[in-house]
C-alpha cells in the first residue's frame, strides 16, 4: 500500500479539524438561540404606565362640596319632588337638599342622617330644627359623589310646627307655626357644609 504524502495527511487534518470547529460552533449558536428564545417566553412583559387610570377615591377636600336647601312638594307615589315658596294653608313642606361636588375628581363624603340638620326660622327666632328631633336612629352613610353631578336626598314631611326636645311633629302634639302670609327661612347643614337661606311662605 503506497504510503500518503505527510503534507496531504497534515492538510486532511487540518481540514477536519476545521469541520469539527464549525459543527462545534453551528451547534453552540443553535442552543444559544434556543436557550434566548426560552427567555424571551419566560421573562415577564414590561410594567404598562399607568395612563389615564383613576388615582384612589378619597374624601373630598375642604371647600369643593356645596349644598342647597330644598322646600317644596313630594309626591310619595311617584316620588317626584318640585321646588316651592308660597303652600297654601293645608299644604304641607317638604325639606330636602342637593349636594354637588364641584371639584374635578370623584370623592367620598359622608350624607348621614346624623350629620344631617335642617333649621327653619323667621327673623331672629327659630321655629323648627331638626336637631331638637329624636335622633337615636342616626346613620353615617359615605357615599361617591361624582364631579358636577348633584345628588339629591329623600324629601321629608314638615308637619308646620315648633320642634322642641319634646318632639318635632304633629302627632307629638307639637304646636303649630303662625301661617297667614308669615315668611321663613330654610338652611341646610351637612356634615359641616351649610347652605344659603331659602325662603318661603306659609298662607
Amino acid at each position: 500500500m503506497t504510503q500518503l504524502d505527510p503534507v496531504i495527511i497534515r492538510r486532511r487534518r487540518v481540514a477536519a479539524l476545521g469541520i469539527v470547529a464549525v459543527l462545534v460552533i453551528a451547534i453552540w449558536l443553535v442552543s444559544q438561540l434556543v436557550i434566548g428564545q426560552s427567555q424571551a417566553q419566560v421573562e415577564p412583559a414590561p410594567e404598562e404606565t399607568e395612563v389615564g387610570v383613576a388615582a384612589e377615591i378619597t374624601d373630598c377636600a375642604p371647600g369643593v362640596v356645596s349644598l342647597a336647601a330644598m322646600v317644596g312638594t313630594f309626591d310619595q307615589t311617584t316620588q317626584v319632588s318640585e321646588t316651592l315658596n308660597n303652600f297654601s294653608s293645608d299644604a304641607i313642606p317638604y325639606l330636602w337638599y342637593e349636594v354637588t361636588n364641584t371639584g374635578l375628581v370623584d370623592c367620598r363624603f359622608n350624607v348621614g342622617s346624623r350629620v344631617t340638620f335642617f333649621t327653619i326660622t323667621s327673623g331672629e327666632q327659630t321655629y323648627y330644627s331638626s336637631r331638637d328631633c329624636d335622633r337615636s336612629d342616626s346613620k353615617d352613610l359615605t357615599v361617591l359623589l361624582q364631579a358636577n353631578v348633584p345628588l339629591k336626598a329623600e324629601p321629608s314631611a314638615w308637619d308646620r310646627v315648633y320642634s322642641s326636645s319634646e318632639g318635632c311633629s304633629a302627632a307629638q302634639g307639637m304646636q303649630a307655626v303662625p301661617g297667614g302670609g308669615a315668611t321663613y327661612k330654610l338652611k341646610a347643614e351637612l356634615n359641616g357644609v351649610i347652605s344659603e337661606d331659602v325662603r318661603f311662605i306659609l298662607n
